[in-house]
């Protein structure tokens, strides 16, 4: 499951199997997700969060939804990396 956690994060929960395959893909290449939005990402036990300016992403990409803008650059990868899941 993907959500927005606040105004600055979109967070992705699932088995912590999952989230360490996603961990050592990071380790390996960063995921792939070459976006100058997003900063900083977090790892925990069963989630991984990315941090991003909404302000800049409104301005840049002219949205009011900027978790949505997000949200369609991480998912792919994520469901990539993850399996599909």
């Amino acid at each position: 499951m993907i959500f927005a956690n606040g105004d600055k994060v979109i967070t992705y929960q699932e088995d912590a199997s999952v989230i360490k395959n996603i961990k050592a893909q990071y380790d390996k290449d960063g995921l792939n997700i070459n976006n100058p939005y997003i900063g900083d990402t977090v790892f925990t036990k069963n989630t991984v969060s990315f941090y991003y300016d909404p302000v800049e992403v409104m301005e840049n990409e002219n949205t009011i939804e900027p978790a949505a803008y997000i949200i369609s650059v991480v998912e792919p990868v994520l469901g990539s990396v993850s399996g599909g899941k």
